[in-house]
């Protein structure tokens, strides 16, 4: 007898009451038929459902079940679906973008939804710029008005085509409401009024749960009446919950997919598409990382294909230098970049220290340009996450080989996200925390300066905090044009730079790390149907997988 299915009436009944429990002891508002069960490899923060945070500070349902935005674009295609949007179009030669609205749409405390509440959302953003986590004012857009109920218009002091994503993507919250928000920055907004699917109802540090909106404008869905998420402390527990059938979806990256996961039975299936790039972001404001000589001598020495092989059993390939992904690389990736990119080579790494101030002791022990031994430096990665740990011990001993010690520094997620983007750490292993049908998104979150930010002052993206007055440059001139030449001469100048300069070191391609049990539900994105471009169910993209889940 399969052992997911006998697991299945004992994991409702555990759901059940921890679901009570996560209520506050008031009762649940209603007993949900079907339930879409998410496991998470990670310990939820505190109870947030402001979509303007970001998204290690959020609930998990905030971007994908209570909140919508005007558009979802698809970052493995560039597709763009309606959401709140139902038409778009650009004027003034790409210096207006004007909206149409849906109409019939209402909050989720019955009041309507106009073009107002978009307008008054990106002013709010404006009236406060800590909430521009897309950078929409400081590219380009100089006036957001709604001139009608069903009308919005954007206006651009210069042009920024590719700024689209951002704008169409960004959440809309009711004027009626946050109109009276005076530190939007620190707002739990703990009782949500959205738009979307579904409705916030329980939340705990292990447990959360939304209940579908049954006012929802999209007739017919969502198929499943709740969605719940499930914490845990790290990959191997969630898959442990996936193989056992306790959960029908999980984001969990699983050593060997193949062996581990979908030879265990016909239910089990998996869809990793490679959407971005995994890489060792290195603090570019604190020594010796602020050192350009010594980023560029340790890339060298970072054997990329053993890390992938070990990490990833094989299925997902070590990273290209410059952080393209193979499906975009035959159209953006520059063809003069061998001899910058960095080549595996110890000995050659070594000299290079060597060179540039960082000599060895008589034990082998890397020493500072002071003379004295360099102290053991972090890398910094999620607690839990096996793939991550497993790609910081092989760094670790690529860069013993160099004489430079290493432990690594688990830490839960919020922590783990805000000690990249706050500059306190080391090294640490990450994502391309920006990702779209070209490399520019991928330059653009990564290295602009507005991402950025000093020791102790959030970045959004910039986790490396590293700027180049050539590189932004470029990043400005692919948004300016809309000529593929031009576009094709930005990213190579970007992808140089970044070359030149070692800022992080790409180790392995990104993949969704989407994990199925269909044993209950159908219609889950994959290659054949890849709706949305494999975002975990916390994303923007998140919200198509919720819509279109339905039971067997």
């Amino acid at each position: 007898m399969n052992a997911k299915h006998v697991a299945r009436p004992a994991l409702l009944r555990s759901l059940t009451l921890l679901l009570v429990a996560a209520a506050s002891g008031s009762a649940l508002a209603q007993d949900p038929k079907t339930t879409f069960n998410i496991v998470v490899p990670a310990v939820f923060g505190g109870k947030n459902y402001n979509p303007f945070t970001p998204g290690a500070q959020h609930a998990q349902p905030t971007q994908s079940a209570i909140y919508e935005s005007l558009f979802y674009v698809n970052g493995l295609d560039g597709k763009v679906t309606n959401v709140l949007g139902t038409k778009y179009a650009w004027g003034a030669g790409n210096k207006t973008l004007t909206f149409t609205t849906r109409s019939g749409v209402t909050w989720s405390d019955g009041k309507p939804f106009t073009a107002k509440d978009v307008a008054f959302t990106f002013n709010y953003i404006k009236a406060n710029p800590g909430l521009d986590l897309g950078g929409i004012w400081k590219n380009g857009v100089e006036s957001v008005k709604a001139t009608n109920d069903t009308t919005v218009v954007v206006t651009f002091n210069r042009v920024n085509v590719p700024l689209f994503s951002a704008i169409a993507q960004n959440m809309i919250v009711p004027e009626h409401l946050w109109a009276s928000v005076k530190d939007p920055v620190t707002f739990a907004n703990e009782e949500p009024v959205g738009t979307g699917p579904f409705l916030a109802e329980t939340y705990s540090q292990q447990a959360v749960r939304v209940l579908k909106n049954p006012n929802y404008w999209m007739k017919g869905q969502p198929y499943v009446d709740a969605v719940a998420w499930f914490s845990t402390s790290g990959n191997d527990a969630s898959l442990l919950k996936m193989l056992k059938g306790e959960t029908d979806y999980g984001y969990v990256s699983i050593p060997d997919p193949k062996k581990d996961y979908t030879s265990k039975g016909a239910d089990f299936s998996y869809w990793w598409p490679v959407n971005s790039v995994n890489a060792l972001y290195l603090n570019n404001l604190k020594a010796p990382f602020s050192d350009v000589a010594f980023r560029r001598a340790i890339a060298q020495a970072i054997d990329t294909k053993d890390v992938a092989d070990k990490a990833y059993a094989g299925v997902v390939p070590a990273a290209d230098p410059t952080g393209i992904i193979p499906g975009q690389q035959k159209q953006w990736k520059p063809s003069d970049v061998a001899a910058l990119a960095p080549k595996f080579n110890p000995a050659a790494a070594d000299a290079a220290l060597t060179a540039a101030g960082y000599k060895k002791n008589a034990q082998g022990v890397r020493l500072g340009k002071d003379g004295k031994p360099m102290p053991s430096f972090k890398i910094l990665v999620g607690a839990g996450w096996t793939d991550f740990i497993t790609i910081a011990q092989v760094v670790g001993e690529n860069l013993k080989a160099l004489g430079i010690k290493t432990s690594i520094d688990q830490q839960e997620y919020p922590a783990y996200a805000g000690s990249l983007q706050s500059a306190t750490y080391d090294m640490g292993v990450s994502w391309g925390w920006g990702s779209g049908p070209t490399p520019y998104y991928l330059y653009f979150q990564s290295f602009a300066p507005e991402f950025s930010g000093p020791v102790g002052k959030q970045a959004s993206s910039n986790l490396s905090h590293f700027t180049n007055p050539d590189l932004t440059k470029a990043i400005i001139a692919f948004s300016s044009t809309s000529d593929a030449a031009a576009q094709k001469k930005a990213v190579g100048t970007m992808v140089s730079v970044v070359l030149k300069n070692q800022p992080w070191i790409p180790l392995t391609a990104r993949t969704s790390f989407n994990v199925y049990n269909t044993s209950r539900l159908t219609g889950f994105p994959t290659a054949e149907n890849p709706y949305n471009d494999g975002t975990p169910s916390d994303a923007v993209g998140g919200r198509m997988m919720l819509i279109n889940v339905k039971p067997k």
